[in-house]
Order: C-alpha cells, then sequence, then structure tokens
C-alpha cells in the first residue's frame, strides 16, 4: 500500500460510534503499537479495496443494533 499521505492531504472526519466498539479498536490498536486513527483508516482503505473491483457494496437499509450483553 502506497503512503498516501505523501501524495495528497489528508482528510478530517468526525464519526460517532459505539462506545464498545471504540474501546475494542483502541486495545487492538494497543496490542499492534499503532493508534486507534491508524487502524480506522487502514480498515476503511481495506474495505474500499476489497468492494473496487465490483464497484457495488450491498448495505443494510437500516443501522445496524447491537444487541445486549447476554441474549436478546
Amino acid at each position: 500500500m502506497a503512503n498516501r499521505k505523501k501524495l495528497k492531504a489528508m482528510k478530517r472526519i468526525t464519526v460517532t460510534v459505539d462506545p464498545d466498539d471504540y474501546a475494542s479498536f483502541d486495545k487492538l490498536a494497543q496490542e499492534g503499537d499503532v493508534t486507534a486513527s491508524w487502524l480506522i483508516r487502514r480498515s476503511m482503505r481495506e474495505f474500499l479495496e476489497r468492494h473496487e473491483s465490483d464497484g457495488t457494496v450491498v448495505l443494510p437499509k437500516q443501522p445496524v443494533r447491537r444487541r445486549a450483553a447476554g441474549g436478546e
């Protein structure tokens, strides 16, 4: 993967995420000795590359709701 930062300026975005999802990302980032921001950028790039070949992505029409811990 090319160093995109050298090729063009980065775009800053703000997203609101589930606190548990962020905690999981942050833990993975710490274990990999990278920042959560880096891990999120890398995940976005991998998602885009995976779907570039056919140009389509089927997404749910309704937001995905997390189930409460312990069952339903």
